[in-house]
């Protein structure tokens, strides 16, 4: 069955006017590390010094504050650096997301987009910490971790603390995404769009902005009720894979080459 994009996302991708927010369901595939994964790791750890400790009923904040707790913040960094696989190759979506998006916003702490930016050529700048702001530039490709990279550590946001504090500690970085997303037609792929750090941060984004002025899209399945929400919201549902959007979308405005084109000789 064809794949239905709506032709407004399609020119808003021809200008080089999406912004693309990426979850970690667009990264599940090929690195076989998520939320639940990093618990289950995080929590073994708690339980070799208290063996009564249940993880599964906890969330991946919650081990990781108690985690923290019991050791140090450093020590915790490093151990979900290590849980992160840093030589994973990218999949076919990330590879049409680095040759279509001039501007990628993502809470993944993989390093998936930088490898698939160099596949094709393209250098994108790198912003895992409130300190990178700066270097922000519109003229140049942005790739903005806004929960920090896996090649550095210290920049991972995990506690409650990180959270929290997370609009004063990275003040200029939200400033910067701001700005993309008043200007910007957006595309969430690999959300559910009900955690509540994203909606936090959203939230505040749109606090600062008002209400978003270009249309916003999520690539998901989502019961009836859900779509509905998101849509109150602003937010027009894709119900597909990301897998299967993004190369599609990148192909229909004109960044990547059809299947049936690339194998003609």
């Amino acid at each position: 069955m064809p794949i239905k994009i709506p032709n407004a996302l399609v020119e808003a991708a021809q200008r080089r006017e999406v912004v693309l927010f990426a979850g970690a369901g667009i990264s599940y595939a090929t690195l076989k590390v998520g939320g639940i994964e990093i618990r289950d790791a995080i929590g073994a750890l708690i339980r070799i010094d208290f063996p009564s400790y249940d993880f599964t009923k906890r969330s991946v904040e919650d081990v990781c504050d108690e985690y923290a707790a019991l050791n140090d913040r450093v020590t915790l960094a490093f151990k979900l650096a290590e849980l992160i696989p840093q030589n994973a190759t990218p999949l076919e979506s990330h590879v049409a997301a680095v040759q279509m998006f001039r501007f990628i916003v993502t809470t993944n702490w993989d390093l998936l987009f930088e490898s698939a930016a160099r596949q094709v050529g393209t250098n994108y700048h790198v912003l895992s910490e409130n300190a990178d702001a700066p270097a922000f530039n519109f003229d140049q490709h942005n790739l903005l971790k806004i929960h920090g990279s896996v090649d550095k550590p210290r920049s991972l946001v995990a506690t409650s603390d990180d959270y929290e504090n997370y609009p004063d500690t990275h003040r200029e970085l939200l400033d910067k995404i701001s700005a993309l997303l008043a200007s910007n037609t957006v595309l969430f792929a690999g959300y559910g769009l009900r955690d509540e750090h994203l909606r936090r941060l959203l939230a505040r984004i749109r606090h600062q902005s008002g209400d978003w002025a270009r249309s916003a899209y999520a690539i998901g399945f989502y019961d009836e009720v859900r779509t509905e929400v998101l849509l109150k919201r602003g937010i027009k549902v894709l119900e597909y894979d990301a897998a299967e959007v993004l190369p599609e979308l990148a192909m229909r405005a004109g960044f990547r080459p059809s299947a049936s084109a690339a194998k003609q000789p």
